[in-house]
């Protein structure tokens, strides 16, 4: 069984799926990213307080990260340390 999700992950969700869908369906072209990027923050930019929004935003990606960090990790066996060292040698450091 899933974990109940707290109030502010759940209202902050959202906009981090969209933003993540949208650079999965387009590996080979960013356009998708990109516009669903700039929509994501022109609309969070008209609220009434522009820096939050865009801090929930970075809050609602960072938990998506972890959940999906989280799942990799129980379908691997593997601990979240080793994903994450295993990320940071692909990604930052080269094969």
């Amino acid at each position: 069984m899933s974990p109940e999700p707290d109030r502010t992950v759940a209202t902050v969700l959202p906009a981090a799926i969209e933003l993540t869908t949208a650079y999965a369906a387009g590996p080979t072209d960013p356009e998708l990213f990109w516009q669903t990027m700039q929509r994501l923050l022109l609309d969070r930019a008209e609220q009434s307080d522009p820096p939050q929004a865009v801090a929930e935003l970075l809050l609602g990606t960072a938990a998506l990260a972890s959940m999906l960090l989280d799942e990799a990790a129980e379908c691997s066996g593997r601990e979240r340390p080793t994903i994450l060292a295993e990320l940071h040698r692909t990604y930052l450091n080269g094969p």
